[in-house]
Parts: structure tokens; C-alpha cells; sequence
């Protein structure tokens, strides 16, 4: 004959912890409850840390950071990225124009940058580069 199962709920705040096995392991869960509880409430309240800065695995790059006022122009932001060393390594994707700007807090609808790209090319600022399926710009030096 199996021994019934034995149950323990304690709640403290909005908080709940329950006890369940044979009486004899819950009542030694009971006797170490200042331990137990320590360990519980130490991870209720503590979140995991993450570095600062994530290490770049092969093959990622650095992510520019800028700072532009909220009323800078489209064009102005496009040309202040495409100046940074992100902006220059290479001819850059709409796609990761913007994804930069939304990582850099610069918010133009991707209709806007596209006109913008394409005004700047126009004018001579930007030189667009066919990658693939895909145009990618850079600023004319």
C-alpha cells in the first residue's frame, strides 16, 4: 500500500510556495523553510544580469550610434548615418537603414526614407549600388 500524498500550501503576499511528496519529505522541506525561502524570494527579486555590451561573433558589426533632435530632417539623419564608419564600410540596404534608425530612435516611415534615398541620389550626396536584388547607398565622398 502506497503512502497518500502529503501537501503543504503557504502563501505570503501574492506569493504562493506548496509542498508535495511523502509526510516525511515535507515535513523536512518545512524544517529547511528559512532556507528554502530565502532562496525563493531571492529569486523573485533579482533579474538575470546581461553584460553591458554583447561580444560581436564573426561576421557582426558595430551598430552606429547617433543622436539627432526630433525635428532633423529625413535627409539630414539618412546622410549623418550613411557618415559614421558603419555608414562607409560598405554600400547600405533600406533594411538596414532602417533598422539602425529604430535602434538610434529615429522614426521616418519607410515610404519617407525610400523618397528621401532616392531625392539624395538624385542630387548627388548618395551613389546607389545594385546588391543582388537589392539597391544598397553610400555617401558620395
Amino acid at each position: 500500500m502506497s503512502a497518500s500524498p502529503f501537501t503543504i500550501k503557504i502563501r505570503f503576499g501574492n506569493k504562493e510556495v506548496e509542498f508535495s511528496g511523502s509526510k516525511e519529505d515535507v515535513l523536512e522541506a518545512v524544517d529547511n523553510f528559512p532556507t528554502i525561502m530565502e532562496k525563493v524570494a531571492h529569486a523573485f527579486t533579482t533579474t538575470p544580469k546581461k553584460p553591458l555590451a554583447e561580444p560581436l561573433s564573426a561576421g557582426e558589426e558595430k551598430l552606429p550610434s547617433i543622436s539627432v533632435d526630433p525635428d532633423t530632417p529625413c535627409p539630414e539623419a539618412i546622410l549623418k548615418l550613411l557618415s559614421t564608419e558603419w555608414g562607409r564600410e560598405k554600400p547600405r540596404k533600406l533594411r538596414e537603414l532602417l533598422d539602425v534608425m529604430k535602434i538610434n530612435a529615429i522614426h521616418y516611415p519607410v515610404g519617407t526614407v525610400k523618397g528621401r534615398l532616392t531625392d539624395l541620389t538624385k542630387k548627388g550626396a548618395l551613389r546607389r549600388v545594385k546588391e543582388g536584388r537589392e539597391y544598397g547607398y553610400i555617401r558620395v565622398k
